[in-house]
């Protein structure tokens, strides 16, 4: 099981977390970065220094607003990921765990054609099959400690090392055994952080 971490912080905000980013010294499969949203209106200066040769694989914030936002505009955003940062890996959040008339999977298959070497989804809850036989990586499980202790997800049926549980609201002493719980459900990535909402996961980068 490895670690993989949405990494929500400026690099102005946190330059020794970002520089251990850089170093790849985080031990972090992949991390996931977020400029504005997805990677903003314009270039970020910093963000696209802190980026530049950066050690630690890399996924680029996409929202696709439960389905809201067009395919076309999930594509833009690829896009500007690619031109302005040179990241070609995306994170798909608050996307639909099952196709609906405002999503469908095959959106994946586009981002593929358009140039993105991984494809990250996070329903933040158990998905169909179908999303996560599509995506390299599917986060099954996003929530507080409280609740993920109570009611951890079961053993994903199709391809469970692909799934990704994120817990946050976790007391450090309290983490060995969210990632145990995590390990048990067969998910093949994860990450635990002590920060609450609304933010949860800058908090132990801050401490980084």
């Amino acid at each position: 099981m490895h670690r993989a971490a949405p990494w929500y912080v400026h690099p102005l905000e946190a330059p020794a977390a970002w520089e251990r980013l850089r170093a790849g010294e985080a031990g972090l499969a992949f991390a996931v970065v977020n400029v504005a949203d997805g990677p903003g209106r314009e270039v970020d200066g910093s963000y696209r220094e802190a980026l530049t040769g950066v050690g630690t694989p890399v996924v680029g914030y996409v929202d696709v607003a439960y389905g809201d936002r067009t395919g076309d505009a999930v594509l833009a955003d690829l896009a500007a990921w690619q031109e302005r940062y040179a990241v070609t890996a995306v994170m798909l959040d608050r996307v639909p765990p099952v196709a609906s008339r405002h999503w469908r999977p095959k959106v994946i298959d586009r981002l593929r054609s358009a140039g993105a070497t991984t494809v990250v989804a996070n329903p933040g809850r158990p998905a169909s099959d179908e999303l996560v036989l599509r995506a390299d990586v599917t986060c099954v499980a996003e929530m507080a400690w409280p609740t993920y202790a109570r009611h951890s997800p079961g053993v994903t049926a199709a391809e469970p090392g692909r799934v990704w549980h994120l817990i946050h609201s976790c007391p450090p002493d309290q983490q060995p055994d969210a990632m145990a719980r995590a390990e048990a459900g067969g998910a093949g990535y994860y990450w635990t952080t002590a920060g609450r909402l609304p933010n949860p996961w800058r908090i132990l980068q801050e401490n980084w």
